[in-house]
């Protein structure tokens, strides 16, 4: 239960982000949107205020902003619910602004999901960026034995720099066994203390239900709650969430193009029930790893959404950009077949994660 209701909330709030975008430009653009759907498929309920019916409808698989004038309403019709009665005069079509507008428009629903990942980001880096400042010393373990006091500050292990306590715990996690050298700075002066790392060994269950033992290095010592120090100010955080946001588009287009040239395998892409199952574990862990969960999740609807295939937003683009080079568009037959093409490859790459997922779970 906790995995169905992280997923809706999850996919909820994205869809929004999202389709909030195209819904405030195209408002501001002057063109008529007679509805804002959260899923596809038939209305399951809603209401309307003014000329937009806000909507939730049968398929939790998406959502979108039907704006007049798009040229596509007989290829998504189904998709989209059906057909809108209302008569919008020729002014305020989606067609009849210009190309810059329109783009705008296409580009506000990935741009922001963009900016929700860099805030989401943001927020986990300032909630994480606790400074590794000792808070107490376990008797008997090698912090101890090495003359680490409560109130010390490491500011380096061996050569490389520690800012945050999870880089500090991290070094230390992955070195079971060898002696590091922790600097410590302590009363305005820098301490070296050589430190042996203890091998822990611990029991886990793997995927497939075995118990496997993992052995990680600890030296027995706690973060300080009480005088926490933050590594990153609201400033920095902003830095470190647009820089991870950025790293991150890049990792994805660097996987779609090793997908389509067949460096990956199909069976690595992740459905629904993948994200279900993800989301679930991301709600237990608490609200900053759900927090980052969705700004991961965000970033990958962002740049899925501006591969250049009709009906998402980067074919819509491809779209416009053949009109600015011809000076006029496709003709409207020619974008129908083109979204009704695009629709089939959309609906084929669920059907095949959907696959991958059922095999995942089976094991196959």
């Amino acid at each position: 239960m906790v995995s169905v209701l992280a997923f809706v909330v999850v996919l909820g709030v994205l869809i929004i982000v999202h389709e909030l975008g195209h819904f405030i430009t195209a408002k501001a653009a002057g063109i008529a949107v007679p509805r804002f759907s959260i899923g596809l498929g038939p209305r399951i309920w809603g209401f309307t205020i003014g000329e937009t019916e806000y909507v939730i409808s049968a398929l939790p698989l998406g959502g979108y902003v039907k704006m007049v004038g798009m040229g596509e309403e007989e290829a998504l019709e189904t998709l989209e619910g059906g057909k809108t009665d209302v008569e919008f005069p020729p002014g305020r079509h989606f067609d009849q602004k210009s190309i810059g507008t329109r783009a705008i428009v296409i580009a506000a629903g990935p741009a922001m999901n963009f900016v929700f990942a860099i805030f989401a980001f943001a927020g986990v880096a300032y909630y994480l960026s606790y400074a590794p400042l000792i808070g107490s010393v376990e008797e008997g373990m090698p912090a101890a034995e090495a003359g680490v006091l409560p109130g010390d500050l490491i500011v380096a292990v061996d050569t490389v720099e520690t800012r945050l306590w999870t880089e500090f715990a991290t070094y230390v996690r992955q070195r079971p066994g060898e002696t590091v050298s922790l600097g410590i700075e302590r009363d305005e002066q820098e301490l070296r203390l050589p430190t042996l790392i203890a091998a822990i060994d611990t029991t886990v269950v793997d995927t497939a239900g075995n118990d496997t033992t993992i052995t990680f290095g600890r030296i027995g010592v706690s973060r300080d709650t009480v005088n926490v120090l933050r590594a990153y100010g609201l400033g920095e955080s902003m830095m470190e969430g647009t820089r991870q946001t950025v790293d991150l588009s890049v990792a994805i287009v660097r996987f779609v193009g090793e997908l389509v040239t067949g460096k990956v395998s199909p069976r690595n892409l992740g459905g629904p029930i993948l994200i279900g199952q993800v989301s679930g574990q991301a709600a237990r862990a608490g609200v900053i790893a759900l927090l980052g969960w969705m700004a991961f999740l965000s970033v990958n609807l962002a740049v899925l959404n501006m591969l250049p295939i009709p009906i998402l937003d980067g074919g819509h683009l491809v779209f416009l950009a053949i009109e600015g080079v011809r000076g006029k568009p496709l003709s409207a037959q020619a974008r129908a077949r083109l979204s009704q093409l695009g629709f089939i490859v959309i609906m084929a790459l669920m059907v095949w994660v959907f696959a991958s997922d059922i095999l995942r779970l089976t094991g196959k």
